[in-house]
Order: structure tokens, then sequence, then C-alpha cells
């Protein structure tokens, strides 16, 4: 489904009042569904402070959940403070009181049994949304209790050719135990997306920049499937690269993020 087409489909609902008690929205989490949500809760909360209040995330009448953590999970403990919480108190504006769930596949056994007593037995005038990008690992009593909204999948990695080669080159690299030379894979790294970008069809940069970010995700997972890295320590790189991805939305240089995700990386022992 496309992105608009998925939004009048929701806003529809609201108007008619014929809301679920949670969409299930299956998508790039830190992409288009999230782009998804993002549009649905402005159409909600209208003002320019409510606005704003959306964008940084500090809604009072919103309730986010992202996994956390080294190995990037929703907890239990968090999903009963962060959103279960929350939602049963009084709106403040007298209107929604909405939850989000970023990687909502990413919660916990125990998280999602919480959870679900909450979707079974909502409050009035409430609603969850659940982002994922794999719908196959959340409860199917979750999935049964929620609308799916399946949106557009973007590209996937990188194809054959210079760009991918550059990033196999850094990553297979034995010279990233010092800060210089992190801080010079990093530069070089800003150059490929930076000519990626310069070089894709208009419109399409956003695309071919998360494609070079897959990319790399796909080289750090590979570490973690062999072995190459102590499992701790490949969660946080995992974690360390969706960090960066979601640092690039916010208008930083892509050298100050590939910077702070080099630092971060922990790079296999040659």
């Amino acid at each position: 489904m496309e992105l608009p087409e998925a939004i009048s489909l929701v806003s529809r609902a609201f108007s008619e009042g014929s809301v679920p008690g949670g969409y299930l929205v299956v998508g790039d989490v830190n992409g288009n569904a999230r782009e998804f949500v993002m549009k649905i809760l402005c159409e909600l909360f209208t003002s320019e402070a409510e606005i704003q209040q959306i964008r940084d995330m500090c809604h009072p009448d919103v309730a986010f959940l992202c996994p956390e953590g080294a190995s990037r999970t929703i907890k239990t403990d968090t999903v009963r403070e962060k959103l279960v919480e929350p939602m049963t108190k009084t709106s403040y504006s007298g209107g929604w009181k909405v939850g989000v769930v970023f990687g909502a596949d990413r919660m916990q056994i125990s998280a999602a049994n919480v959870f679900l007593k909450s979707l079974e037995e909502p409050s009035p005038k409430t609603v969850y949304f659940l982002l994922t990008d794999n719908p196959t690992q959340l409860l199917p009593t979750i999935v049964s209790r929620c609308q799916r909204i399946d949106l557009k999948v973007s590209e996937g990695v990188l194809e054959d050719g210079p760009e991918r080669e550059a990033i196999d080159e850094v990553f297979s690299s034995s010279e990233m135990s010092g800060v210089f030379a992190r801080a010079q894979a990093a530069k070089y790294l800003a150059s490929v997306l930076d000519d990626l970008k310069k070089n894709a069809p208009k419109g399409e940069s956003a695309i071919v920049k998360k494609a070079f970010y897959k990319t790399i995700m796909r080289q750090v997972r590979e570490w973690m499937a062999r072995g190459l890295v102590p499992l701790k320590f490949a969660f946080r790189n995992i974690e360390a690269v969706e960090e960066a991805y979601a640092r690039s939305e916010r208008f930083i240089s892509d050298e100050s993020v590939l910077s702070f995700m080099m630092d971060k990386l922990v790079f296999p022992k040659r």
C-alpha cells in the first residue's frame, strides 16, 4: 500500500468513528512506517505547539516506545511504565490517547503478554500503532486484534558497484583499532554516501541513503552470524547502525553521523 493511501484509510476511520484498538503497520520502522504514524498524529493533534511535541516525541497524550539496551528489546517493566500506564490516564487535550511502538516485534514474550491485556481491554478513545518490519515475530493474538497496514517496502541493500565495494573495503579492514583510522573511515564513507545521493534519481536520495545503511547493517549482522564478534558487542553494533540512521534524519552532517557510528562499532579481530 502506498503511503498516501494508508494515511487516507486511517484518517477516514477516525472521522467515521470506526477506529480499531490497534493498527499493525508493516514497513520500514525508521522510514515510511514512522512517516505514516507521524502524519496521522499531526492530524489528531493539530496546534503548532502539539505538532512540535509530536516531532520531539514528548506529547502528553502520546506514549512512544522503542527498543533499548544492547539487546535492542522492549522489556516488561518498560511496557508497563511507558505504554500501558500512560494510556490509562485521562487525556490532557480531551481527545485521543495514542500508543506508538517502534519495532513492536522486539517485545519480550512477557512484555507482549502485558501489552496484550491492554489491547484486549482498551480505554475509550485509545489506539495503538505497532510498527514493525518483521510481523511474524509478534504474538499471533496481538496480530489478530490489530488492523494491518502493509506499506511499500523501500529498496534493500546497495547493488554491486563501486559504492558497495567501498563499504566492503572499510568493513573488511584490519586497521580500525585507532581513533584516526576510524575518523578517516567515517570521512571516506561520508564521501561515498554523498556520491550516492548526488547520483540518485530525483526524489530518491532518501532511498539510496537507507540502502547505504542497510548495506552496513548487513555487514555487522554477518559478523554476528559468523561469531566474529562476541554476542553482547554484536547487539551493540546493530544498535550503533540503527542509531546512526536515526541521527541521519535529523539534519546532522553525514560525516558526524558516521564518525559517531564508527566510534561505537566493535570490529572483529583479524
